[in-house]
């Protein structure tokens, strides 16, 4: 019987198999070296780093930003505990499909969405940007069971800025918002993280430093799922200081009250005289500062660049008017004591001056008859000054201006702040293309013509009649006060500059400013048992061209302070458009004034009578 071969031939199938299995093996082998060669020689360094990352990481903490008060320790801003989500582009599967379900999920606006682009645009695809803050509790919930859909979004709570009194402090505490790259040109980039807010305005800005103080961080253990499970190293921040202010709640309410309760657009600045502590600065209209805290929406801004009013715009120490008859005081002191008149000089008002075949008009065509210093203040006598302003010339009248500290800032703690327009005869030259003409004298003389101030610079002016010839820097900021210690520590006030006054012009000034609230043009700024000195002012303003002719609007004006020996509050009060008797000034000044000195009095309303005032 012939012996079968099948056994050979399963030993030669069985040895090939084996021959390929070590083939593929040593394939596997080599690739794994492979790998490890990569991971352990080329690329050692990166995933060294990576591994390291994927179970530490540096978590900034936020310091709590200090608070801003009132002298009297009313809160004007603050911090609020709330939740934000957050999104970090570059750690989401795709962005839009992310950003899209979120709009959805959370009723995200789109001003919200549009706020993300323009954040994203200024920063680095690692960096949180937040998408919306102050979540409602449902919001919240509803981010929190759908978490595992939304890689790179979670929920952070974060301390958010807020503003108790909306638009009462806008301007002069302004406000927070989200960082950019052009705020840490300005300001220690190590100190803050993209998500952060910081000052863009007012208080805020100016001590930006202080208030925000000193980041934190901790180094969290990070689990394989991602989840934070412990702490390994910590560094606590270090709380901003809390800013105590000299501002006074009662007269920021007054004034403000004042004017919006008439629909006046204008300014209130109240100092006090002998150190320039700022007690009030209203800008009317304003605007609800929490509008900016997170970037403002579109409809809030195209309501704030729509409005007519512009709120925006800072009329305490930004707005740039013609002071009319309140530059007279001043005229009248630098006259006294250069000598171009004495205080008992006086001249004859028929109601016009001529010269060079033009007439310059009194705003009582009436006239006033002989006119002493004292008469031509206390009923602003435009015939008496423009005399005056021929005899003094340009040179002594921008001498005037400056001395008093128009035409240049005057250097208080806030950003910006403007320096106006003292006109000079090289001035009117290089942007006008003009001489300097003794009519242009004559008008500047009862403070029209080019010449431009701010209410600020009046409030300060007028300070200088009232402290006896000290000219102060206004300072809103009082004290630093420590969250942790309590201790405090006093902002430098910069000491007043003597402008050596001659008591003689001092006194006559001071004279003619009382009587013209006791019997002249701004009586009714009077307050029974306060004695009040003041000064009115009315300036033409062109609003239009019409018929041939140029369409004039008056500004009214204020200038005074009280009580009158001892002085306390100094005031400057600007209302736009008052018309033709702008009298609008005096009961915004009554009011203010009376909240200052009369806290718990009622002044009552201003006298029934109003006379055209100048």
């Amino acid at each position: 019987m012939k012996k079968t071969s099948t056994p050979l031939v399963s030993g030669q199938n069985f040895r090939n198999r084996l021959g390929l299995a070590a083939v593929v093996v040593l394939l596997l082998l080599l690739v794994v070296l492979a790998r490890l060669l990569d991971l352990q020689v080329l690329h050692y360094q990166k995933f060294r780093q990576l591994a390291h990352d994927n179970h530490v990481a540096l978590v900034p903490v936020n310091p709590p930003r200090g608070l801003i008060l009132a002298d009297h320790g009313q809160v004007l801003a603050q911090n609020q505990p709330t939740y934000a989500v957050e999104v970090t582009p570059d750690q989401t599967n795709d962005l839009d499909s992310t950003l899209d379900r979120l709009q959805k999920l959370l009723d995200l606006s789109d001003g919200d969405m549009a706020r993300f682009d323009k954040s994203m645009a200024a920063k680095a695809s690692f960096d949180p940007i937040i998408l919306k803050a102050d979540l409602s509790p449902q919001q919240v919930a509803a981010l929190a069971v759908r978490k595992a859909e939304f890689p790179g979004v979670r929920v952070t709570a974060l301390m958010h800025r807020n503003y108790p009194f909306g638009a009462l402090f806008a301007h002069v505490v302004g406000y927070v918002g989200p960082i950019t790259a052009s705020d840490l040109k300005r300001h220690q980039a190590e100190n803050y993280r993209g998500r952060d807010y910081i000052g863009k305005t007012g208080l805020e800005s100016h001590y930006e430093q202080r208030l925000r103080g000193q980041m934190g961080y901790q180094i969290k253990q990070i689990d394989a799922e991602g989840l934070q499970v412990g702490t390994l190293e910590e560094q606590q921040p270090v709380a901003g200081d809390n800013l105590v202010t000299h501002l006074r709640l009662r007269v920021q309410e007054a004034a403000a009250n004042a004017l919006e309760s008439n629909h006046y657009r204008g300014a209130v600045v109240a100092l006090d005289p002998n150190d320039g502590h700022v007690l009030a600065m209203v800008s009317s209209p304003s605007f609800d500062a929490n509008w900016f805290v997170d970037g403002i929406s579109t409809a809030h801004w195209r309501s704030l660049l729509d409005n007519p009013g512009h709120p925006l715009t800072d009329r305490a120490d930004n707005g740039l008017y013609p002071p009319g008859s309140c530059a007279k005081p001043f005229f009248s002191i630098q006259a006294i004591q250069s000598g171009v008149i004495g205080p008992d000089f006086q001249t004859y008002c028929p109601g016009n001056f001529q010269l060079g075949g033009h007439t310059y008009w009194d705003w009582n065509r009436s006239g006033f008859g002989e006119t002493n210093l004292t008469k031509a203040l206390a009923w602003s006598v435009d015939v008496f000054y423009y005399k005056l302003a021929v005899k003094m010339g340009i040179q002594l009248q921008d001498q005037t201006l400056w001395r008093f500290g128009f035409g240049k800032s005057p250097g208080i703690d806030l950003p910006g702040g403007l320096a106006g327009l003292v006109p000079t005869p090289e001035w009117k030259r290089a942007h006008l293309h003009a001489p300097w003409y003794t009519g242009d004298s004559v008008i500047l003389g009862i403070g029209q013509g080019y010449l431009l101030v701010t209410p600020l610079q009046l409030a300060r002016a007028v300070s200088a009649i009232a402290n006896g010839g000290y000219l102060v820097q206004p300072q809103v900021g009082k004290e630093w006060v420590n969250p942790s210690t309590g201790e405090r520590s006093p902002i430098p006030n910069a000491a007043p500059e003597n402008l050596h006054i001659d008591p003689v012009a001092l006194h006559a000034v001071r004279k003619g400013m009382e009587a013209c609230v006791n019997t002249g043009t701004c009586h009714t700024v009077s307050i029974p048992g306060i004695s009040i000195a003041g000064k009115t002012g009315t300036a033409q303003i062109p609003e239009g061209y019409a018929h041939g002719r140029t369409i004039y609007n008056n500004d009214s004006l204020f200038i005074g302070w009280a009580p009158v020996d001892q002085p306390k509050i100094a005031v400057a009060v600007v209302v736009e458009n008052g018309g033709h008797n702008a009298w609008q000034a005096l009961p915004v000044a009554r009011a203010t004034i009376a909240a200052y000195l009369q806290p718990d009095r009622d002044p009552g309303p201003p006298a029934a009578h109003l006379h055209p005032q100048h």
